[in-house]
Formats: structure tokens, C-alpha cells, sequence
């Protein structure tokens, strides 16, 4: 087993991950071929590995990648990250981007504890839990929940929430914008939506904020977005909403389909809210007698979008924003690979022995 590489004699470094095969901080491999390549740090080259050392730690690099979350994907080539520091390449169409549910329930998970914890805090105090009920509209609901004898623990729950709601509405998000400070509040999230754009992504934020509006598109929209939706999704969720979430997006062609299918319906419904305001505003105008205009709920916003859409919308975020971080390395290494591939295709093909073909025939089968 070689340790220095095959070009520029560099030391090709160590890992733990792979017990049978040892040497390298990141490996390349690819199932369907059956090959096995360690990556120079220095030159960064391609060095294909014998025969006879590839089998075992093919499939031991298949187990750790399927065990590991998927930092970034190309159609060709698809990139993770193991504890020890290895970084493993998966050379082919790369599996599903899954976005592993234990990872963002235990987080969602934790955020709803802190909430509860913090709403049964303040709601203990007396006159700060209700009035959050009352300005979280709940107060109705729960003097009926008394009146119908429902559990207390469930009447506790709603009372903890609502007064982190009213906890959490004096509080404000600060963004930075062309140098300046926007204040974000709760009640601004109310009136802050995604909508379509023209721009690469598809989509963009319109967002409310403590002195008017704007609308950001790009990288601005995205980093607003991400720390709004922790905002909005501040008090958690159960693990069938992660589930949910979790399933949208896997059902998606990509991560950035799903944002311009979120943006679209969230565009969408804000734009009837949008509609009823103007009629209401017209009614009330035109009428022989003065009315009041009815508030509708812009079902569309931030905070009112169904919670595992919302739950879903953040995810996709997190994940898009650490795969355009790693794109700049995947590039490369995608040359790198179509190069190694070449050479790897020659030498593999003047000595292959019977029983290597019929190895290889195998792991098709599995992986298909």
C-alpha cells in the first residue's frame, strides 16, 4: 500500500475512517466501476489505487457516505465530510441529497423545548401569560378548553407558547443593508413573503421592516431569509412536521426547484391577501356608510406560511447556502475526475481478471 503520491511523491497524509485502507485525507470512488483513487493534498491528482486494495474499502467508503450527510452534489460527482476530517467523493450520479431528519429534528426538537420553557417561565409570572394568550388570540380558545374540561397539560402547552409569542414580539431581528440597520419584529413578519423573481435564483424577499419595505434578491435575500425563518420557527416543531418537511424536499428534482416552488406559493397567497385588502379598502370607500375594513391574515408571510412548508423553506436554505460554499471545490474536482477516469479506464482495462468483472457485476446489482 503506497503513501506518497504517484505524481509529485508527496505524502498523501492519513485517516481513521477507513480501517482497511488507511492512507489519504480524501478518497474518490466509484461502485459501478469499482475504483478507488486517492487524492494528492499537493498537486491534487488522481492516483488510482491496485486491485487488489479497492474492494473492501469501496464498500467501507459506500457505508461511511451513506452514513454521512451530503455536503454538496453535481449531477457527476457528490462530496461529504467524515468526523475525523476524510472527505469522500462519490464518483457517478450521486444519491439523493437526503436531508437527514434526525439532524434538523433534534434541532427543531431543541428550539421547542426552549420555547415551551421559556412560555411556561413567563406565563408563571401571571399577567405576562394572559396577555400573551389575549394577544396571541388565544384567550377564547383556551377559556373553551377550560370549559370543556381538556387536559391540563395541553391548556399548560398553549398558554407556555402563547406568552413566548408575546415574549418574542418586543424583540427585534437586526439585518444590515447597503450599510444600514433594519429592525425586524415580530408583527413584521406578518407582512414579509417570498416572490418570484427574474434573477437566477427565481425568487426573492419582500420584507417589512421597522421603517418600510424592500425587496432583496440574491445572496441578500438568502441571508435575511435564513436568520427570519430561525425567527419564525423559533418555537420548534413536532417530529411528523420535520417529517413532512423533510419529505417535500426530498421529493423535489433539487434544492433550488423547492425554493422556487415555496416562493411561488408564497407569492401566491400574498397576493390574495393583497387582493381582499384592496376590496375591503374599495367597500368601505364606496359604501353609504362607513365601514370597517376587516384585517385579513396575509397567509402568505413568513410567519403564517404552514409550518412544515416553513420548516422545509429553512431547510433548503441551510443546505443550499453550505453547497454553494463547497461549489468552488467541486468544480475542480470534477475535471480532475473526467482526467483520472481517462487514465483510470486504460490501466484498468489491460489486465482484469475474470473474477474482478464478475465483482463488479455484483455491486451494479446492489446499487441499481
Amino acid at each position: 500500500m503506497y503513501t506518497t503520491c504517484l505524481f509529485c511523491s508527496h505524502a498523501l497524509g492519513r485517516n481513521e475512517s477507513i480501517e482497511s485502507f488507511p492512507v489519504g485525507r480524501r478518497l474518490a470512488y466509484d461502485t459501478s466501476k469499482g475504483r478507488l483513487w486517492v487524492v494528492c493534498p499537493s498537486c491534487l491528482r488522481w492516483c488510482l489505487t491496485p486491485l487488489e486494495t479497492r474492494w473492501e474499502a469501496i464498500e467501507s467508503c459506500e457505508r461511511a457516505f451513506r452514513a454521512a450527510r451530503v455536503r454538496a452534489s453535481t449531477s457527476e460527482i457528490s462530496l461529504v465530510r467524515l468526523r475525523d476530517g476524510l472527505e469522500l467523493v462519490r464518483v457517478g450520479a450521486p444519491l439523493r441529497p437526503e436531508l437527514a431528519a434526525w439532524r434538523y429534528g433534534r434541532e427543531f426538537s431543541t428550539r421547542r423545548r426552549r420555547a415551551l420553557m421559556l412560555g411556561v417561565s413567563a406565563a408563571t409570572v401571571g399577567s405576562v401569560g394572559a396577555g400573551a394568550a389575549i394577544v396571541s388570540g388565544a384567550g377564547a380558545a383556551i377559556v373553551g378548553l377550560f370549559a370543556m374540561g381538556a387536559p391540563v397539560l395541553h391548556m399548560t402547552g398553549l398558554l407556555a407558547f402563547a406568552a413566548y409569542a408575546a415574549v418574542d414580539s418586543a424583540r427585534a431581528t437586526r439585518l444590515m443593508h447597503a450599510g444600514k440597520e433594519l429592525k425586524v419584529y415580530r408583527a413584521d413578519l406578518r407582512e414579509t413573503h417570498l416572490v418570484e423573481s427574474e434573477d437566477a435564483d427565481g425568487w426573492g424577499l419582500r420584507l417589512k421592516h421597522s421603517y418600510g419595505r424592500l425587496v432583496l434578491t440574491g445572496s441578500d435575500a438568502t441571508a435575511a431569509a435564513t436568520r427570519l425563518l430561525a425567527r419564525a420557527n423559533g418555537a420548534g416543531a413536532s417530529r411528523i412536521d420535520v417529517h413532512d418537511a423533510t419529505e417535500r424536499l426530498t421529493d423535489a428534482p433539487s434544492l433550488a426547484v423547492a425554493l422556487r416552488d415555496i416562493a411561488s406559493i408564497s407569492a401566491r397567497l400574498a397576493a390574495r391577501h393583497a387582493e381582499r385588502v384592496r376590496e375591503q379598502i374599495k367597500a368601505m370607500d364606496d359604501g353609504p356608510v362607513r365601514t370597517r375594513v376587516y384585517e385579513t391574515r396575509n397567509a402568505g408571510s413568513l410567519l403564517l406560511l404552514p409550518r412544515p412548508t416553513r420548516l422545509a423553506l429553512e431547510m433548503a436554505l441551510h443546505e443550499e447556502r453550505e453547497q454553494r460554499a463547497l461549489e468552488g471545490e467541486l468544480a475542480p474536482l470534477v475535471a480532475a475526475w473526467r482526467e483520472a477516469e481517462q487514465i483510470a479506464g486504460i490501466a484498468d482495462a489491460l489486465l482484469t481478471p475474470p473474477h474482478i468483472d464478475e465483482r463488479l457485476a455484483a455491486m451494479r446489482k446492489r446499487d441499481s
